[in-house]
Parts: structure tokens; sequence; C-alpha cells
């Protein structure tokens, strides 16, 4: 079960150059380790034996096996398909970059949440598990205008020899409808007729798990086959897909079959080319493993608290670890095979249960294994946990779960870190009646109106407030970005149609403009004040008619429409913002604007810490400072650092001491531009504060560093709010 690049040294494991007791000592244990060149190696053969000169092949991997960004940049590279079953895969397979065309949506219970977001990705195929899916499909895409190719999902009757909880084809399983039930798949075909945008291109079939011989392929190909025939007949309709599912197993244990891959790929390709030949419709033959691509490539590494032997003679072997982080056992009375890593050619002479620190006699990771004397601080090694391990691990009994990293050869990448005891309480409630935080700049209207276009509109109820709600952000500035050209009034109209905070009657809103491009007069301000607005900056990072923006000509300053904009701006008391101005404009607004006190400069950093155009130099915190304007500092993690390792809260917290020095703590303030939900803008906020839930950490940051609790509450709510309690457009009620 050892991946292709260990060795063992010196009675050490190694993977690839490193000692496995090495990395269980830096990256903490439990760890999940994946041997990428091992997984490359897998991608290599089934790219080159499931090839067939009559069809188009595709490899889809199956991601409820294991899922990581870093996993789907690797399959990316090879050209490879991804299957999701939830929003949450295929989330975090698109914020991956991963070609969108290449994700296949799956699962026999869809909401109509995951059906939409495929919708609006454009998957390559939504595989349709029943009838009642399909005529919910067809209501959801009811005025879609693309394209909507489909497979289904089919139930051929073919029982592998499995265990009875991943068996997915017997004649009463919940997945698909039956090959033998011709009349619903008539129906499904009638429906499929009422719109010409649902496109049926064929079929999707899937027999079991862990199977070890190509004859359970070539069986299902058979079936298929014979079953397409009588469709075709039956129906008229052409199948130009046939997906043959997974299943493709691994060696656990020595004694376990050796699975020959190259066999059981070539033999299913020429049995579907011997039946399908050149005269069928066929075009494209699919499959979808998961378990087999990362299965044996990856292993659990623990340290082991030592052992024990009952009154009964039992002998434990106790590691940190367990259920938690490898539930197989419990589920499946799944088999592992075991080593002591930093011990491999001891003799083994104990029977022993490998078992975790869970308060649940179930709580096994192997039972009944040979194992040498095992004793406190060694390193125990579990192979064969890349699949279905880390995928359904959980936080039972308040563990947090380890870290997964790839090795090749002499390099480690981090694909998923650790978890903190912190990162267990992301979604809880806390009472914290003292602190609270106005976050001076969120892009909250512009995804509103952004959402809207693409077709949701609820999305401020359904996303934007249970995650306020989760929050300690209480109050904001809610903007209207202008990165292209819109109708800005229109879309202000829209995003405020979309408000509804009869639910959440405890919050702040001062509404804004985040760049002026879209105004397409100077006068047109009035239209924006009449509506609630009360803040608006004069450009993003473009020029334009009124300013020049942090990213354009730096010879270029304010503009003379400019200066009428900010005239008319500050006869109307509105929040002049100078977040986004070059150097040049920065400065002149700053002395357009002289003897105005309503300024600010919502969301930025500092140069000095990290030199990033739009982060403020000390000159200009200096004049702001002279100006009383205020200063809000922002969570975009290439504002804080452009080292990955230091976009961090502590390193958030550096430009906040910094800020102080010439700010002074009345003068700063928070603008944290969270993007946790602007995923196509292609920017992120730091690694430990990525969305508004958890912006307690910079509380606890702050105390860290010794704020104290006056000094707090200014920066996180008052420095801001009483200065512009007055401009609010909604009103908390908690703040009457």
């Amino acid at each position: 079960m050892k991946t292709k690049s260990m060795t063992i040294k010196d009675n050490n494991l190694y993977i690839g150059k490193f000692k496995a007791t090495d990395l269980a000592n830096i990256y903490k244990t439990p760890l999940y380790v994946f041997d990428e060149a091992g997984l490359r190696e897998k991608l290599d053969t089934f790219k080159k034996y499931f090839k067939s000169d009559i069809f188009e092949c595709e490899v889809v991997y199956a991601s409820k096996a294991f899922l990581a960004p870093y996993l789907c940049d690797i399959l990316g590279e090879y050209d490879f398909g991804i299957d999701a079953v939830s929003c949450g895969d295929m989330f975090l397979v698109e914020r991956s970059h991963f070609n969108k065309n290449r994700i296949i949506l799956h699962g026999n219970n869809k909401s109509d949440e995951e059906l939409k977001m495929a919708i609006d990705l454009g998957v390559e195929y939504i595989v349709i598990d029943n009838l009642e899916e399909l005529t919910r499909l067809l209501k959801i895409a009811k005025n879609t205008k693309k394209e909507i190719h489909t497979l289904i999902r089919v139930n051929p009757g073919i029982e592998a020899h499995t265990h009875k909880y991943i068996v997915t084809s017997a004649l009463n399983s919940k997945f698909g409808e039956s090959i033998y039930d011709l009349d619903r798949l008539k129906k499904m075909m009638d429906l499929y007729k009422t719109n010409d945008k649902i496109i049926f291109d064929g079929f999707h079939a899937h027999i079991g798990s862990q199977i070890n011989e190509s004859t359970a392929f070539i069986e299902e190909g058979k079936k298929m086959y014979e079953f397409i025939m009588e469709f075709e007949k039956e129906t008229l309709e052409k199948v130009k897909v046939l997906d043959l599912g997974g299943g493709f197993g691994i060696k656990y244990l020595d004694s376990d079959k050796e699975i020959n891959l190259k066999e059981m790929l070539t033999d299913t390709v020429k049995n579907l080319e011997a039946l399908f030949g050149n005269n069928s419709n066929l075009k494209k033959i699919m499959i979808e493993p998961g378990r087999s691509i990362i299965g044996d490539n990856g292993v659990t590494l623990y340290k082991s608290n030592g052992s024990k032997v009952t009154y009964g003679k039992k002998r434990y072997v106790f590691v940190d670890g367990g259920m938690g982080d490898n539930i197989r056992p419990a589920l499946y009375q799944a088999k592992y095979t075991v080593d002591i890593a930093n011990h491999m050619e001891n003799d083994k002479k104990y029977l022993c249960d490998v078992v975790g620190k869970c308060c649940e006699s179930g709580d096994i990771i192997a039972t009944d294994i040979e194992l040498g004397e095992v004793s406190e601080g060694d390193t125990l090694v579990v192979y064969a946990t890349g699949a279905y391990c880390y995928s359904m691990s959980m936080n039972y009994n308040g563990l947090t779960r380890g870290a997964c990293i790839f090795v090749n050869n002499d390099k480690v990448s981090v694909a998923i870190r650790r978890e903190e005891v912190f990162d267990l309480v992301n979604t809880c409630v806390f009472k914290e009646e003292k602190m609270k935080f106005f976050d001076t700049h969120s892009d909250m209207l512009f995804d509103l109106y952004n959402r809207y276009e693409q077709g949701e509109k609820n999305r401020f109820t359904s996303f934007h407030v249970p995650q306020l709600k989760n929050s300690l952000v209480r109050g904001a500035i809610w903007t209207m970005y202008s990165s292209y050209d819109f109708d800005l009034i229109n879309a202000c109209k829209i995003a405020l149609n979309e408000l509804d905070l009869s639910d959440f009657k405890e919050f702040n809103v001062i509404l804004g403009i985040e760049g002026c491009r879209n105004l397409k007069k100077w006068e047109d301000i009035d239209v924006l004040y009449k509506m609630g607005f009360r803040h608006a900056m004069l450009t993003w990072n473009e020029e334009n008619i009124y300013a020049t923006g942090a990213k354009s000509n730096p010879e270029m300053g304010l503009k003379e429409d400019g200066k009428k904009l900010l005239s008319r701006m500050m006869e109307l008391g509105m929040i002049v913002d100078l977040a986004h101005l070059n150097h040049k404009s920065f400065f002149e607004v700053l002395d357009y604007c002289k003897g105005y006190d309503k300024l600010i400069y919502s969301h930025g950093c500092c140069r000095s810490l990290c030199d990033h155009v739009r982060n403020m130099t000390d000159e200009m915190m200096i004049e702001l400072k002279k100006a009383n304007g205020l200063f809000g500092l922002t969570l975009a993690n290439n504002f804080v650092s452009k080292n990955k390792d230091e976009q961090d809260v502590y390193h958030f917290i550096n430009h906040l001491d910094y800020a102080i020095k010439f700010m002074g703590v009345d003068n700063v303030c928070f603008g944290f531009d969270f993007m946790d939900y602007l995923s196509d803008y292609g920017n992120d906020n730091i690694m430990d504060v990525a969305n508004a839930t958890l912006v307690y950490r910079i509380v606890d940051a702050m105390r860290e560093r010794g704020y104290s609790e006056e000094d707090i509450n200014k920066i996180t709510w008052s420095n801001f709010y009483n200065k512009y309690k007055d401009l609010l457009y909604i009103k908390g009620e908690s703040d009457e």
C-alpha cells in the first residue's frame, strides 16, 4: 500500500525527500499527506488507457472522494472533468478557476438552488436523477436563453460485490430511474420536447464502489447497450453520451486483490467499441473515478499516546485522531493497513486495535492488526486514506480537522490548512453586547444588482442577512461599485428594491457610490442624493471625467467636472471618499475640500508595510489627519502583504498599529471590503477573516496586542458612527 514516492531509510518512512515524522512534527497530526508523484502517475494512466479511436473519452473526477483547490489545479492540467453534488462543491471548484464547462452536477435530490447554480455556471452536464427532477428543472429554466445539456441517470440493476451501503444499482436503490421502466423514460422524453434549450444527450449509470475486476464494467456495458438499443427504437431519440460512472477500487490490505487499472480501462473501452462500433449514435463515453485516483495516493499520519492492555488481554494503541478524521471503519467496517513510521523494520509481534480519542466505542481506525511496540510520541501511518477520509471528516467532540498537504519530491504544498479552535465557532452566534463594527466599505449594492441581472432575486435575504446576523458587523457603507459601464441610476434603484431589513432591524446603513464613472454628468448627484445616497468616490481605479484613479496616469489629477461634483457634494453634506484616487488626485481633492470635515479614505492599508498602489503613504495619512478625515483599514489580502504567509490578522493589526502613529486612535476605523461573495473579481480577504462572520478575530487580535476596550470600541464603531450617524439611510433600532 506504499505510495509511489515512499521509501524506507534507517528504519524511517520517507515520503519523497521528507521523513514522515518530520512532516508530522511540522504540520501537526492528524495529517493527511498526498503523494503528488503517485497522483500524477495515476492521472497519466487514466488519460493513456481510457482512450478510443471511435469515441471521445472523458475522465471525470468524483469530487466526493476528496476536493481541494490544489487538486482542482492538477486535474485542470490533465483536462479532467469534476463532478459535484452540491452548491458547496460547485462553489469551491468554480472558485478554484477550474473550467466551469467541465463540471458535472450529480445527486439524487438536487435542490432548486443547486440546479439554478449549475445553470448560471454553465456546467457541462446536469445528471437528471428522475422524472420529478426533470419537471423541476424545466420550471426553473423556463425562460433560459442558454442550452442546458443533461444526462439521465439510470439504474442497470447490476450488483457489484461490495458493501451494501455503497451498492448503487440494485433495483431498490434510491439512485436513478430503472432501465426496465421505459414508460417513465418516455414521459421524460416528452418533457424534453417542451423546452428546446434543455438538451438530452444520453445516460449515466453507476453500479457500485470498490470494484476490482473489469468483468463488472463489461457487464454494465452490455446491459447499457441492450437498453440503449431498445430505448432508441421505442423513443426515436439518439443517445450520444454514455457515462459508466466510477467504482474503480484500490488495495487497502495485503490480502486485497491487486487491481490492474490499465487492463480494466482497456477492456472497458474495447468492450464499448465492440458493442456500439461506428454504426451507433454514441459519440462520447465517460467514467468517473475518484477513489482510484486519490485513495491509495493518500495516507494519514498520527501521533501515538502509547498503548494499553485491558484486563481481558485486549491491546489498544491510542492515536491523536480517530473517527473524526476517518469515519469509514465505523460506517463500512473498512479495513486499513498501519505501520509505525519511525520503526518501519521492527518486528510486528502484537495483535492490537488502533483507536482514537472520541467518546465512542466505535472510534476505531483499524482492528486486529499486527504492530511492533508502540511508544508515546511514535508516528503511525495509515495507508490508502486519500479518499473519503478528509471529505467525510467532522468536528465531533470539538476536535479540529487536520491539514492536507501534497508532497512532490522535495516540495510540500499545503492544500488545506489545519483547523484551529476558532474555526469551530465560525457559524456560532455569541452574545457580545458591547462590541460591534461599522464597516466603511462593502460592495453590497453592486452584488445585489449584479445577482439580480443574473436572475437571482433573493440574494439579500438568502445570503447577506444570515451572514450579517452571525457577525459583529452592525453598520456599513453599502456601495454601488462601478468597474465597468452600466446605467448607474437604474442599477441603484434595482439594488435598493432588493433590500429588506425587516428581519434585521438593528443594522445601520449609509448608501454610497464606489467610483463615478457611470455618473453621466455631475448634476446627477442630486438624483442619487434624493434616492438616499450620502457618500461617493470620484473614481475607482480608472481615469474618468471627474478625476484619475490609482491605476491610471500618475500625471493626471482632479478634473473640472470633478471640482463641480465635489462642490455639490459639500453643499449637500455628503461624505467625500478619497479611496482609489491616484497620488495627484488625492492631494488635489484634499486641497479643494480644505475646511470640509466629511472626508474618509474608506478602505486601504499602509504603503510603508505593503507597497500597493492603493495603500496610503505616510504623507497621505499626515495630510488626511490634518483634515480630520478617517482612514478605514481593509482586509484585502494583497493590501496587507505580498507574502501569502503574512496575509493574516496578525499582519493586518500591524497596519492598524502603523496607521495610528500618523492618524491617532480617533481617526481610524475599518473598511473591510469583503469579497467572499464577489469571487468573479479575483481577489480575496486575509485568510483568517475571510468573511463578515469572522470579524471577532480582529477584536481578539487587538486585545492580544494590548488595545484597551475603549480604544477598540472607538476604532470598530464610534469613530465613524458618531460622526456620520445623521447620514444614515437605515438607522438600526438598537441605536435609537
